[in-house]
């Protein structure tokens, strides 16, 4: 007589080839999990290293005795804390283009035998960049899809390039500022520019018109820093006699204490504004602060910022993770 399985013997069979299918099943959706996790964490410690190690090379060389400008703009919503700063200084280094220019009519347009533009000192912008295909440019509204730019003039006086700006800046406007990656004002004459030029020209065109970027257009590469930029602060260190501590300014929470009733954005009672150095002269804006305004009579700030925090929160290209991670990243600008 042949044996067989019983009922209860395939009951059970059946029910651990289940079990060792759904254990299978789990360990497998683990490592995957883990696998495409691991990716977006490498993308953005790239990303990271991209970022700090362009911050490294060109704060090694700012220019202290130029000007400085920072813009500080912290979102006004309550559930939104995030910051869309930006800065312009100056800067030693070996700097060349990234667009290919025409040596006949000095434009870009990235032919072969062009010619790169090429210095030894820069202006540079960084700064969360708008949607140039939006109407009207503007921050996406993601904070994944956000970019951050850095805008880099180098100051030549090569006359094979278009003469712009002129030295009394009434050529400055947006679409050169965007489209040329060069200055023909050398940084002695930079340095002369008082701050009714700054209240007239410069500031709006350099802060008001951030940078364009579109991954559509290639026109707008050489601005691009880095993808995935949901936010952007940058704050500068000043030591207070009074609590005999380091703080960070500006800040929501100075001292750390889960309170935002100290904010400096509170004090100066403004979700926008901004503060520049070494400009001869005053600027008019009700919103540009000289570090010499009455404003900062309370605070023990130095004449010019020993270090510069910079704090962003990176976003992988497939949303991985969801939330982000936030690094924090700080450059020593020396006595």
């Amino acid at each position: 007589m042949k044996k067989a399985f019983t009922l209860i013997e395939l009951v059970v069979a059946v029910a651990l080839l289940a079990m060792v299918c759904f254990f299978a099943g789990t360990i497998f959706k683990v490592s995957i999990n883990a696998y495409r996790t691991a990716g977006a964490n490498a993308e953005i410690m790239q990303k990271l290293r991209a970022i700090t190690d362009q911050l490294n090379a060109d704060f090694k060389g700012i220019r202290s005795d130029a000007p400085l400008l920072i813009w500080f703009h912290k979102n006004s919503h309550p559930t939104d804390p995030n910051r869309y700063d930006q800065i312009m200084f100056f800067a030693d280094g070996d700097f060349q283009s990234t667009q290919l220019y025409d040596e006949a009519t000095g434009e870009p347009d990235n032919k072969s035998g062009d010619k790169l533009v090429k210095g030894n000192v820069a202006r540079i912008h960084y700064g969360q960049a708008v949607d140039k295909q939006r109407d009207p440019p503007r921050l996406p509204e993601k904070e994944e899809d956000r970019l951050l730019a850095r805008r880099r003039h180098i100051l030549t006086a090569d006359p094979d390039l278009e003469e712009w700006p002129h030295a009394d800046m009434s050529d400055f406007d947006d679409v050169p500022n965007e489209r040329y990656e060069h200055d023909s004002l050398s940084l002695a004459q930079w340095k002369t520019i008082e701050g009714d030029a700054y209240y007239s020209k410069i500031i709006p065109i350099c802060f008001g018109f951030r940078p364009w970027v579109a991954i559509s257009d290639p026109n707008t590469f050489h601005k691009l820093m880095c993808e995935g930029v949901g936010s952007f602060t940058i704050q500068w260190a000043y030591w207070d006699s009074g609590d005999d501590r380091l703080y960070w300014f500006p800040s929501d929470d100075p001292d750390g204490d889960s309170s935002t009733s100290d904010s400096h954005f509170r004090w100066i009672d403004k979700n926008e504004f901004g503060v520049y150095f070494n400009i001869p002269g005053s600027i008019a804006y009700s919103d540009w602060y000289s570090i010499d305004d009455a404003l900062f009579t309370d605070k023990d700030f130095s004449s010019y910022p020993k270090a510069i925090k910079f704090t962003f929160r990176l976003y992988d290209s497939k949303g991985i993770i969801k939330e982000g991670r936030t690094f924090t990243h700080i450059v020593y600008l020396g006595e």
